[in-house]
């Protein structure tokens, strides 16, 4: 899952938490899978509580996603049988 590096800054302040910078940089791919001139160098662990009850721990990667707030992984929505309500 990627947040926002815009975003990441307000939710670190609220929930006093910090970065956490990784041991090797990652390469964005973009939507066409082009390699992106953007580099992944930081991230965040989350503590999500859903629907009141399911508690996670989520690794968040910190980059410029342009339009986007954040990208939840499809992949980690089925295995924690996360359905969006939208």
């Amino acid at each position: 899952m990627i947040i926002h590096f815009n975003l990441v800054d307000k939710v670190c302040k609220k929930l006093k938490i910090q970065f956490i910078s990784l041991t090797k940089e990652k390469l964005i791919r973009d939507y066409d899978e082009k390699i992106s001139k953007k580099i992944i160098t930081h991230k965040i662990l989350l503590n999500l509580i859903i629907e009141s009850h399911k508690k996670l721990t989520v690794l968040m990667l910190i980059a410029d996603i342009n339009h986007h707030e954040v990208i939840l992984s499809k992949l980690w929505m089925n295995k924690n049988e996360i359905l969006l309500n939208i």
